[in-house]
């Protein structure tokens, strides 16, 4: 196991006839059981109906949600493990929120994620497969540490957190307005799982309880355990007694009542919680490339006015302009914080995409990608990297050896994850319904002065921050040019790619068109160079066996801007001042702008929305722009 996993791991399930009742004639039902933990998930007798008592009922759900007609309700559960306690909320909410408009916010936390396959046939036997578990298989994440965020149906945003309790705990990434409505405290009993009852949860419960007169913070569990009732005492909660499901005697509810708790030291993290944002709140972006567009998106979907501000005469005018733009994660050994962040990218990506597809807009020309050995990447490392992740995600031919025949040759290469677009058109969808008076053409802010009547400034420049530094303090870059050559394609001439091929260029097929490239210089000029343009042909040519001619060629430029460790700038650069706005940045993703774009602009508008942000506290201090400043 590596570290960086954090202990995250696929469940190891069996399915084992159930226990019945000594002298009964009963043919035993198959249930899943755990090796991890030497006990079963559920019984699919009354496994429903027990999360119905415990749960719900213990919160007192049915009434509180049928009073709640706006705002929201939140919900932190630990230990998703069938999803079944999700579930069968959902179904309350769906049935008490007719005509309203409330959001519900769940919160789960696993170490030891289910399989899809697992997770199918378990709503199968308990009866319980509808839209929503739909949607959850559709979305739901590999075995990897993160926060995935999916979008279910009725209002319902769940984020679900795959780590160990402790770290997940540490590093959750909200300020201290955030508070819980309620608490399943579920997983495992405390003799099979004391790792889940530890006083770190009930320090994280106490800093994040409410009780003001209108919300008050309740939980229920199934354990009526002494450690855990003296505990949930100490930390300022009114514990009860009252009769467990079926055979089980007794089992805990209990309300916050008052506890004065430390914060945790700050970091670097803490700077994008806890600001004072106006309920109409105005937020001016400059650039409306990927990371632009992205982030006036992610403001718009809440309801925040974004305003694009754009230099050129369109969208992606820079470097987002190119025909072909390929998104894939960076893969390592230890699994390291810039290839879990470049997953988490993906992840955000891959739904954003899922999401558009279910309206009808097909965005993705590909979701795979084949990586052969490179300069980068050798053959000897692309073995190991199959023993690295191929367990972790669900899909048996991801992260696993594959091979495809291009004209006569055969070529074996890693199949990873990967999506394929055209940049303009991305930009397209992700502002398509902003409205048309808040996407600003032509206009090149000069000075921020310009832009006082705005409460949030996000600088979304790319390498326009080498040319003209808008803020002070704002971070260096680096420019990275890069060269795509565009060839136009008979029917005869088509290669017939199953996927994207990376190696240490790219070969791209879609539509009638075929890319080679791209050119890597530290330059900044955007002229076309036709010697890269040779470049790209006979690299092509010459790993492939083909015979691309330079006729009917189309070159694109653009300028990537980098970090001097990868790791982008997204987040809070300045606070607001009696004369000027917060400034934000969100730039530097060099090379991974399509697979990060997505997930810093949900960063920016999570966090001046003080929403929970969907990344650990550790990978937000990474992306800060103030970790450059002394």
């Amino acid at each position: 196991m590596h570290n960086a996993f954090l202990g995250v791991e696929p469940a190891n399930i069996e399915w084992r006839p159930a226990k019945i009742r000594e002298g009964s004639t009963e043919s035993p039902p198959l249930v899943p059981y755990s090796k991890q933990f030497n006990d079963i998930y559920f019984d699919s007798r009354d496994g429903k109906a027990e999360t119905d008592y415990v749960f719900l009922d213990g919160n007192k759900l049915p009434e509180r949600f049928a009073a709640l007609t706006e705002g929201s309700f939140t919900i932190v559960e630990t230990g998703f493990g069938t999803g079944l306690n999700l579930l069968r909320t959902c179904e309350l909410w769906r049935n008490t929120q007719k005509g309203s408009k409330a959001v519900l916010n769940f919160i789960s936390i696993e170490q030891y994620p289910i399989s899809p396959d697992d997770l199918q046939k378990m709503y199968l036997a308990l009866g319980v497969e509808s839209e929503f578990t739909e949607e959850l298989l559709a979305q739901y994440p590999p075995a990897m540490p993160g926060v995935y965020t999916i979008e279910l149906p009725c209002r319902i945003m769940l984020r679900l957190i795959l780590c160990p309790i402790d770290k997940a705990l540490k590093e959750f990434a909200a300020g201290s307005e955030f508070k819980v409505d309620a608490w399943y405290l579920d997983g495992f009993a405390p003799s099979k799982n004391p790792q889940m009852w530890s006083k770190g949860l009930l320090h994280f419960m106490a800093l994040h309880a409410v009780n003001n007169g209108e919300r008050q913070t309740t939980f229920a569990t199934f354990t009526a355990a002494s450690m855990v009732r003296k505990q949930l005492r100490h930390y300022g909660f009114e514990v009860a007694k009252q009769k467990g499901f079926g055979f089980k005697r007794e089992m805990l509810v209990g309300s916050f009542q008052e506890k004065t708790i430390s914060s945790p030291h700050p970091t670097l993290a803490d700077s994008y919680f806890n600001r004072e944002t106006p309920k109409q709140a105005k937020v001016a972006i400059i650039g409306a490339g990927l990371a632009g567009c992205a982030t006036a998106h992610s403001l718009h979907q809440r309801g925040i006015e974004a305003h694009l501000f754009e230099s050129g005469d369109c969208l992606a005018s820079g470097a987002s302009k190119m025909p072909a733009l390929l998104a894939t994660p960076n893969i390592s050994l230890d699994h390291n914080a810039f290839s879990q962040l470049t997953f988490l990218g993906l992840s955000h990506l891959e739904r954003f995409i899922y999401r558009q597809q279910k309206t009808g807009n097909q965005l993705s020309f590909s979701k795979r990608c084949l990586q052969l050995g490179s300069e980068k990447y050798s053959e000897y490392q692309l073995e190991q990297y199959v023993g690295t992740y191929h367990q972790r995600y669900w899909s048996p031919d991801l992260l696993q050896w594959s091979k495809t025949r291009i004209e006569s040759q055969e070529h074996k290469g890693l199949l990873m994850p990967g999506i394929l677009v055209n940049g303009s058109q991305f930009c397209e969808a992700l502002v398509a319904s902003i409205p048309k008076q808040q996407i600003h053409l032509n206009h090149d802010v000069k000075s921020l002065e310009e832009l006082n009547e705005f409460d949030h400034i996000v600088l979304a420049t790319g390498h326009g921050n080498l040319l003209h530094k808008l803020a002070d303090d704002e971070p260096s870059l680096s420019p990275l040019r890069g060269q795509l050559t565009e060839l136009q394609q008979s029917p005869k001439q088509r290669l017939g790619l199953e996927y994207p091929i990376n190696y240490d260029g790219h070969l791209f097929e879609y539509e009638n068109k075929l890319i080679v490239g791209a050119t890597f210089d530290m330059s900044l000029d955007q002229a076309i160079n036709l010697q890269d343009r040779v470049k790209n042909i006979e690299q092509a040519n010459e790993r492939f066996g083909l015979q691309l001619k330079q006729k009917d060629c189309t070159d694109w430029v653009g300028i990537r801007a980098t970090t001097y460790d990868r790791f982008p700038y997204c987040g809070p650069l300045k606070d607001r001042t009696d004369v000027s706005p917060v400034i934000w940045t969100n730039y530097g993703m060099g090379t991974r702008g399509l697979c990060l774009s997505i997930l810093c602009g949900e960063i920016i508008a999570s966090a001046i929305n003080n929403e929970v942000i969907s990344l650990p506290k550790y990978l937000l201090q990474r992306i800060s722009p103030q970790r450059t400043q002394k």
